[in-house]
């Protein structure tokens, strides 16, 4: 009886493994699509993912009633179970528009990688302020709906 468990963990434990590795394959892949959400008052974002040996560079581009909104990321991946990775990250912030704003940005956020090429995100991404209205902004919460190619 005891052989026949250990021989059950070691198949499930095998079989977790690879969907782990199948999640970290779908974390090093190209995304593109949208962030939904606020950071510096842009509330839609183009959202792009670039893979860099084994982690990603996460980019966005938003346009605000008066201006134009970058932001540039360095994101760590963590799979945590089939498809669903935890990924920290920091990066700089410019918000060009009737005023300068330069920031550094830090994210925390959580993705699923369905079976079909789509991932959906939720993340958070508190801003500093460094150039012009200096001071912490944590309200920059995001929805993210990218194609993976």
């Amino acid at each position: 009886m005891k052989k026949a468990i250990c021989l059950v963990l070691i198949i499930v434990a095998g079989f977790m493994h690879v969907e782990l590795l199948q999640a970290q394959k779908n974390y090093g892949r190209y995304e593109l699509g949208l962030r939904l959400g606020d950071t510096y008052g842009g509330s839609a974002a183009v959202d792009a993912m670039f893979p860099l040996a084994g982690n990603r560079l996460h980019a966005n581009l938003s346009f605000h009633h008066d201006g134009l909104i970058l932001a540039g990321l360095y994101d760590w991946g963590f799979p945590i179970a089939p498809n669903f990775i935890f990924y920290p990250g920091v990066g700089g912030i410019v918000y060009i528009g009737d005023d300068f704003r330069l920031g550094v940005t830090g994210e925390l956020g959580f993705e699923y990688a369905f079976n079909i090429p789509l991932s959906i995100g939720l993340d958070w991404r508190p801003v500093i302020t460094i150039i012009d209205e200096g001071g912490f902004s944590g309200d920059g919460f995001g929805l993210n709906i990218r194609y993976r190619f």
